[in-house]
């Protein structure tokens, strides 16, 4: 969420960073509102100091009068004001957040900025077969009881196969632990606070799952960053804390709204999926030095399992509401013959923070104040990374070679 003063201080900015996100806001509209809502709110103080001036007198008849009727017409100045402020933050909550200098201005995906390419594309004898048509995985991924039991986009995954993403998850949380990460098991049900302080309300709200609508009100979530960061809604940090890394391993739930006929075989675009989650709440002078950290540790896992990958920067208009700068680290597959997104990595500045009033003691000129915190996520390995590991690693026979740092955590060298 941006600050309405710096809004209305760079009017101009914020109108072209939302046109680069392909959001459109009358920010005249809201300037309007903000000026209305000033000056009924300094009608309404005035109002206050009157009649508590009054007040600490012994009033007469007329004066007793004349605070009922400053009660009233106090009261319907608030009933005035309330709705103004709630204009006014439904309109703020719209703007996204704004693009860091290195973020590509495009429209969309097709205007992503590929920053560098690690690995070479492997060589086969044999045409090499997407994830779902090679020969071990065919009584391993059950697309059609998952379809029976949950409907389309859910999946059992059995045998090996399982085995191999329960070793591929296990390998991330460690490297993430050993980067001096914590391990939290967080709730995977969050109210609506978390969604909006998180900024995927209202922006992606129909891509959530909500469960037990007007009774329980809770939404499933769609990455571990949401009950992560709202942990701390309303905390206070001490410098010396910072930065505060967690990681994370959930199920997460995306309802996959926009994405009809995409990807519709095999398990690479799904309703449920596993996903290990990095968060971290920097100071705000080094968010962009951890950035590159996040970046870095999700290279070296694909590293370790010697996936061809390429690094790139998300343009404008790709990038998700709450962030400023993201990284997407998308591997080779070679069954579809093109690279496929497989984590990311984002900065989201002070856009979650300011929402959830996240801040840390800092020094500025010699006073402590109250600064408001970075917030990074970065996602280590999903299921995807199953699916790469699947077609890079696949043999001509049909059998799936195991990545060698995975071996021993799986128990076996090949499925």
């Amino acid at each position: 969420m941006l600050d309405i003063k710096f809004i209305k201080e760079n009017l101009n900015l914020v109108d072209k960073n939302n046109a680069s996100r392909n959001v459109r806001i009358d920010l005249k509209k809201l300037v309007d509102l903000d000026e209305q809502r000033k000056t009924l709110q300094a009608e309404t103080e005035g109002l206050r100091n009157e009649r508590k001036k009054i007040s600490k007198t012994k009033p007469t008849d007329v004066e007793i009068i004349e605070m009922r009727k400053l009660g009233d017409k106090l009261q319907q100045m608030e009933d005035n004001l309330r709705p103004l402020e709630n204009q006014i933050a439904e309109i703020i909550c719209q703007i996204p957040n704004l693009n860091h200098t290195s973020t590509p201005i495009g429209k969309n995906e097709m205007e992503n900025k590929v920053i560098e390419t690690v690995g070479d594309i492997p060589e086969f004898s044999f045409e090499p077969k997407q994830h779902f048509d090679v020969e071990a995985t065919k009584d391993l991924i059950d697309c059609e009881s998952g379809a029976k039991v949950s409907g389309s986009r859910f999946y059992y995954l059995k045998g090996k196969l399982a085995l191999l993403e329960r070793a591929i998850i296990e390998y991330g949380l460690q490297n993430a632990v050993k980067r001096g990460f914590e391990l939290i098991l967080p709730p995977i049900l969050v109210r609506e606070r978390a969604m909006f302080g998180t900024g995927f309300f209202p922006a992606d709200k129909n891509e959530i799952y909500k469960v037990n609508p007007g009774e329980d009100d809770l939404y499933l979530i769609g990455t571990a960053e949401v009950p992560l960061i709202t942990m701390h809604d309303g905390h206070v940090f001490n410098k010396k804390d910072l930065p505060k890394k967690y990681c994370a391993i959930t199920p997460c739930f995306r309802r996959e709204a926009g994405s009809y006929g995409k990807d519709q075989s095999g398990i690479l675009r799904v309703h449920q999926f596993y996903k290990v989650e990095m968060v971290v709440f920097s100071e705000q002078e080094k968010s962009w030095e951890m950035h590159e950290e996040i970046l870095a540790i999700e290279k070296e896992l694909f590293n370790d399992f010697g996936l061809p990958y390429q690094v790139v920067n998300i343009c404008s208009g790709d990038l998700g509401f709450p962030a400023a700068k993201k990284y997407d680290l998308e591997a080779w597959l070679p069954g579809q013959k093109q690279y496929r997104e497989m984590t990311s990595a984002s900065n989201t500045t002070d856009f979650q923070s300011r929402r959830l009033n996240i801040k840390y003691k800092k020094i500025i000129d010699n006073k402590e104040v109250n600064a408001l915190a970075h917030t990074l996520n970065g996602t280590m390995v999903t299921d995807r990374a199953l699916i790469a590991i699947i077609e890079n690693y696949q043999q001509e026979d049909g059998h799936i070679v195991i990545p060698k740092v995975l071996q021993k955590l799986t128990g076996f060298e090949k499925i």
